[in-house]
């Protein structure tokens, strides 16, 4: 889930009035031999360190379980401390915590949160570089192990406006995938996905049914979410912002195709507008042919179903010219400046938390991809993917995804681009007009963040 976050001017006031020195980068952008040397020190004594996370219900039970199971196995004498400090506000609940917690000085030792808020965090000087301690001959990862992780995951946590540091680690990661009614599509005699745009916007055509009055009662594919316009931008070779940070991309030729092909399905009647989540209930019907959505939607759409058969998949996005297939998001996790056997007590639980076992268990009951592609030979994320065959086929994509941009003022830039999408379904604008709007837009942000 991706939420909101509060005023920009107060995120401003907060950060500058909390900067330090000290903050994670050098001039050069490398770490620092203190951080070198503390990734490599032993731990000599019991070590307590807390993590603020968002994870509630279950998820809540099932993170504390695993918690609990470091705690009593790491053998350093290493206490972990869980609390859910989002006050049931998800990321945004969390970032305004964490705001307060750094201008009081009392931050946790660890931080669960979307990259745009670590940047926003390393701003105010109290985020650890983590290279030292992921290369650290004797804390670090093998390198076998670092790559098990996939790339993508482990992409998005390096900080383009702090010299590219590791300034977090993955947590909880979801990708942003294309759902086709197999049942549907073989009624209407599509054997396979389809390879372009342009084929998906002829399939989504082609499965609309309107009753005798002339009303649409199916359609062929839901209105994009924010996450699959801008993960069309990755697909068709586009950028969401600009590598060198100059300017934002997804206003480029790329979205303006993408944002069109919305204009033209609303307009047509073969696109859906959900209301909130509705497009679940329509597709369990049978009454949409594709629909993109989150990874983590597998199993409301079960539940929508309520035990009806429907062959259903996770299928690639179109192959828009470009490697990406699709865009990936999620929580990570920043380590905070304290002490340096707090910081590498931290480091050992994320390490723990991340090895192939735990991220196996933890998928298989969250529902949120494992981080390591060795998870897929335990037994327990087998059996799951047996009930949820879904779940690995978005697994399987996990390679040909990408993040957005860890940069400062990520969120805002978002809530521009979400303003165009809402612009073209509400035909309060036309996709040109909307897109050229939110580029402004964005680009204001962008600049006011550099």
């Amino acid at each position: 889930m991706r939420s909101g976050l509060i005023a920009l001017s107060a995120v401003a006031a907060i950060l500058v009035g909390a900067c330090a020195p000290g903050a994670p980068v050098t001039q050069s952008g490398a770490p620092s031999a203190q951080a070198t040397s503390e990734g490599d020190i032993s731990l000599s004594g019991p070590v307590t360190v807390t993590i603020w996370h968002n994870q509630t219900g279950i998820l809540a039970k099932g993170f504390q379980d695993l918690v609990d199971e470091f705690n009593k196995t790491n053998g350093k004498g290493i206490t972990v401390k869980a609390e859910d400090q989002s006050g049931g506000r998800s990321y945004t609940g969390l970032y305004q915590k964490m705001l307060g917690a750094i201008q009081a000085g009392a931050t946790p030792d660890m931080i669960v949160a979307v990259e745009n808020q670590v940047a926003d965090y390393a701003k105010a000087g109290v985020i650890v570089d983590l290279a030292p301690y992921m290369s650290s001959p004797k804390n670090g990862l093998t390198r076998d192990a670092l790559a098990d992780i996939y790339a993508p995951y482990l992409a998005s946590n390096k900080y383009p406006q702090y010299g590219d540091q590791t300034l977090s680690f993955p947590f909880i990661k979801s990708l942003e995938v294309l759902y086709r009614n197999d049942d549907l599509a073989k009624e209407l005699g599509f054997t396979a996905p389809p390879k372009t745009w342009a084929e998906l916007e002829s399939q989504a055509k082609a499965a609309v049914k309107k009753d005798a009055s002339g009303k649409v009662t199916r359609w062929g594919m839901s209105t994009l979410s924010l996450d699959s316009f801008l993960g069309s931008v990755l697909n068709k070779g586009g950028a969401i912002v600009k590598p060198d940070l100059s300017a934002v991309g997804f206003d480029g030729k790329e979205g303006l195709s993408t944002l069109q092909m919305e204009e033209r399905g609303i307009g047509e009647g073969w696109m859906y507008i959900p209301k909130g989540y509705d497009w679940q209930d329509r597709f369990a019907e049978g009454n949409l042919l594709y629909v993109g959505g989150t990874s983590t939607s597998v199993g409301f759409i079960l539940d929508s179903l309520k035990g009806k058969a429907l062959d259903w998949s996770v299928v690639p996005w179109p192959d828009g010219g470009a490697k990406v297939r699709g865009e990936q998001f999620g929580g990570v996790v920043a380590v905070t400046k304290s002490t340096p056997e707090k910081q590498l007590a931290a480091w050992d639980f994320l390490k723990w938390f991340s090895d192939t076992k735990q991220t196996s268990r933890w998928a298989a009951l969250s529902g949120y991809m494992p981080v390591r592609a060795s998870a897929a030979n335990e037994q327990v994320l087998k059996d799951y993917w047996a009930k949820r065959p879904q779940s690995k086929q978005a697994f399987d994509l996990i390679p040909l995804s990408q993040a957005g941009p860890s940069i400062r003022g990520y969120q805002e830039i978002r809530d521009a681009a979400q303003e165009a999408l809402t612009k073209v379904v509400t035909k309060k604008a036309t996709a040109a007009d909307a897109l050229s709007a939110a580029g402004v837009k964005a680009n204001a942000i962008l600049k006011e963040n550099q």
